[in-house]
């Protein structure tokens, strides 16, 4: 008798062991509340603001006037700027930015602005960091090129070091838009030429994304596809990951949709060891994120797309249009229409004969509820940070 105990003990052990792994308790979320939204919420059902062009500022008055001369009126829609990344992830509750970034890989491309060279802009001619090989954040080459951080490393750290101090934020979005190609003259004013894009150049995003973010600090389209064959199948099988395993995160989007884009995913249909997830449309193996400009005309689809799982994006306002006609009927619709992502250029009052801005309805957290998917019993006062 004494031996066969000493026998069963370490059987009742390895069954005891056993079934304490395998009894985690899964969080009721048939009625949230504060103290399991995190664990309840998927990334889908929460509705947040970003900003467009969120690197830039305004071009300065005396290049306006003096572009002027030959070309009225160029200026009319490059008329707005932003705070600083870290101001706008610290004060104003901003969870998404859009970078525009131009290829340089010998340095000094954009160096010296032809507009900074005419009204002698010092603060932006022969910086440090604009003689390096790397990709450099710019709205449009040596007119529009004044911008809070010049390189795309540099801004990228800028938002880490916020997000290391900040553990617990709910995820930052960082729309990528890979640009090439000359602009017209304004004029007699001539531009510097972008380099043209390939496959090698477009796939170097992502050693910029990784020298700066270790891949545990993203969430990546592998992250989010796991073990099935695509990510559409996923996003619409298991979903997209929760708040307690999105937060402290940043997750990546190109915002091209033309030949950027199948530059960015030749040879790899399904985005594997990607950084950036690729705006996609229903159908498509890469589908799950998807950008929308056209609220008031795409505002049904919008909302059929999130119902049905997909992240979208949308834009609430066109550059200065509703901020000098103080119409709200964009940004309205878009916050309506369940869109995760809401791009903005005034996440401040317009400084035009306005009082255009854009807020969340009903918070002052930096996310809220989505209209449209968030459970009923969900509440703006859970999503903090």
């Amino acid at each position: 008798m004494k031996y066969s105990l000493l026998f069963l003990i370490p059987l009742l052990l390895t069954f005891s062991c056993d079934k304490l792994k395998s009894s985690k308790i899964e969080p009721n979320c048939e009625n949230i509340k504060a103290d399991n939204a995190d664990q309840c919420l998927r990334l889908n059902q929460i509705q947040v603001l970003g900003t467009h062009n969120s690197y830039k500022l305004k071009p300065s008055d005396s290049l306006i006037q003096k572009i002027n001369r030959e070309t009225p009126g160029w200026s009319t829609g490059l008329e707005y700027e932003h705070r600083p990344l870290s101001y706008q992830l610290e004060n104003l509750g901003i969870r998404k930015f859009e970078l525009d970034i131009y290829a340089d890989t010998a340095g000094g491309l954009f160096a010296n602005p032809k507009g900074a060279q005419l009204i002698g802009d010092g603060e932006y001619l022969g910086r440090t960091e604009m003689q390096k090989p790397g990709f450099k954040v710019i709205h449009i080459q040596d007119i529009d090129y004044r911008s809070t951080c010049l390189t795309l490393v540099d801004c990228l750290q800028e938002i880490k070091d916020w997000s290391v101090q900040n553990p617990k934020h709910l995820p930052i979005m960082i729309m990528l838009e890979v640009k090439q190609g000359t602009p017209s003259p304004r004029g007699s004013f001539t531009f510097t030429k972008a380099l043209d894009l390939n496959e090698e150049l477009v796939k170097g995003v992502d050693d910029e994304i990784w020298s700066v973010f270790e891949k545990d600090h993203a969430i990546t389209p592998d992250d989010v596809r796991g073990n099935y064959d695509t990510l559409e199948e996923a996003i619409l099988t298991n979903g997209w990951p929760s708040l307690e395993q999105s937060r402290g995160k940043v997750i990546f989007a190109l915002d091209n949709t033309n030949e950027v884009r199948n530059l960015y995913l030749a040879g790899n249909e399904v985005l594997q060891n990607r950084a950036a997830f690729v705006s996609s449309y229903p159908g498509e193996s890469t589908a799950g994120f998807i950008k929308m400009n056209d609220v008031p005309e795409q505002g049904e689809e919008i909302k059929e797309y999130v119902e049905k799982g997909y992240i979208i994006r949308t834009r609430a306002d066109i550059p200065t249009q509703e901020a000098r006609s103080g119409d709200t009927t964009r940004r309205d619709l878009a916050l309506q229409s369940g869109a995760h992502y809401i791009s903005t250029d005034y996440p401040e009052a317009s400084p035009f004969d306005s009082t255009y801005i854009v807020r969340l309805p009903g918070t002052n957290n930096p996310g809220r509820c989505n209209p449209v998917s968030a459970p009923s019993s969900c509440k703006n006062e859970f999503i903090t940070e």
